[in-house]
């Protein structure tokens, strides 16, 4: 993948990368002929945040997958939000910088950022280490739902002013002619030092009011918050595409040049049958197994007629980590000359390691013997000294029960 994202959209990467930070640590990275994601998932998997970069987003923009096994998936990497957000942090950037030029190797351990300075003609150069691959799956579309609401961002906005920020969910009940919008369901009890809120905005109000099927979804609104956040820092218009509490909720905002969709998971508090755990996002991270293609027909040969059950766990155990570690082919013909070795040496590592935690557990105790001691000399430190006398303890008012 070779890229170079200009100065004028420099504001745009930046202002989604904050965005994404506030729901996800980790960042997907997925490139198509058409198109580059970046695409985040928080913990309990009740958010999916989905950005897609289009190509004329980039003045400059390559992707050979021709090297790729499975020509569907694309280009793929993961990456920890936490390196890469620093790279795009402060105000002006689109005035700072020429461009930036993104390069990424299938197969590769490290992601590259090259920003171009406008002033002294300086160019920064930021190799970014990856996380092990993985394919983020969403097995939802953004315009699945029955129910299809638009508006402006500003309108959102003005709407989310009047509930507090302290509130941490919303409900929306949705009619044919209206909707009705409260940080409360009926029923809930009351909490102290909470302001009830309710708004009942007609259909009317809104640019486009679709709606199929009359439902009641309860969501976080703190995703929500941040993609109107979003949204008004370019005077984007916002779409809702729902069908039922339990489906995600796709907030869509769309651009000539990209795409953002916020699936949130939402409930029906009026449903008892409901659980928490139907209402998460329906997503499948996988494993990419890079190194298969690197592995000869002489190394399958032998992984076939092996026997497997020879290995002891120690001999695999050191192949897995030095494979993990170099991530080349596994060396098969070093581990097939090196086992008989292994196995030889097998009993005296045994052997070793048995006095190795006999020798540890003695100093344990030794340990714990000394600092007993200790604490006894603390304690009864008078009854050793030499010019100590029981006269001086006082009249005893209790004989002692026992011999003890």
């Amino acid at each position: 993948m070779n890229c170079i994202i200009p100065g004028p959209n420099l504001k745009i990467f930046a202002k989604a990368l904050q965005a994404l930070a506030k729901i996800g640590d980790d960042l997907y990275v997925e490139a198509s002929k058409e198109h580059v994601s970046l695409i985040t998932l928080n913990l309990r998997k009740t958010v999916c945040v989905h950005f897609n970069l289009l190509d004329i987003f980039f003045s400059t923009y390559e992707v050979d997958i021709t090297q790729i096994a499975d020509k569907s998936q694309g280009v793929s990497c993961k990456i920890h939000m936490k390196t890469l957000l620093p790279l795009f942090r402060g105000t002006n950037l689109e005035k700072k910088l020429d461009y930036v030029k993104v390069e990424y190797d299938n197969n590769s351990d490290f992601i590259v950022f090259k920003m171009k300075y406008k002033y002294d003609d300086i160019l920064m150069t930021h190799q970014l280490h990856l996380i092990e691959p993985e394919l983020l799956t969403i097995d939802i579309s953004p315009d699945s739902g029955c129910n299809n609401v638009v508006t402006t961002s500003t309108f959102f906005n003005q709407l989310l002013n009047m509930f507090s920020n302290s509130d941490d969910e919303i409900l929306f009940e949705i009619t044919k002619e209206k909707a009705v919008i409260r940080n409360y369901y009926v029923g809930a009890p009351v909490r102290s030092k909470s302001v009830r809120s309710q708004v009942s905005p007609n259909g009317s109000e809104f640019s486009v009011f679709r709606i199929n099927l009359e439902t009641t979804i309860n969501f976080s609104l703190k995703p929500f918050r941040t993609a109107i956040q979003f949204a008004e820092g370019f005077n984007l218009n916002i779409c809702l595409n729902f069908e039922q509490g339990g489906k995600p909720l796709c907030v869509t905002m769309k651009n000539p040049t990209f795409e953002m969709n916020f699936m949130i998971a939402t409930i029906n508090p009026y449903n008892e049958n409901q659980s928490i755990a139907t209402s998460s996002i329906p997503a499948r991270i996988t494993g990419v197994n890079n190194d298969i293609a690197n592995v000869t027909a002489d190394d399958r040969e032998v992984l076939l007629n092996e026997n497997w059950d020879d290995f002891s766990m120690e001999t695999i155990g050191e192949g897995r980590i030095a494979n993990k570690k170099s991530k080349k082919s596994f060396p098969f013909n070093e581990l097939l000359d090196t086992t008989k070795e292994n196995r030889r040496n097998s009993n005296d590592e045994r052997s070793l390691n048995g006095s190795l935690k006999n020798s540890a557990e003695k100093a344990l105790l030794n340990t714990l013997e000394s600092n007993s001691r200790k604490k006894a000399k603390i304690v009864f430190g008078r009854c050793f000294e030499s010019t100590f006398s029981r006269a001086q303890l006082g009249d005893v008012l209790v004989s002692d029960s026992d011999s003890e």
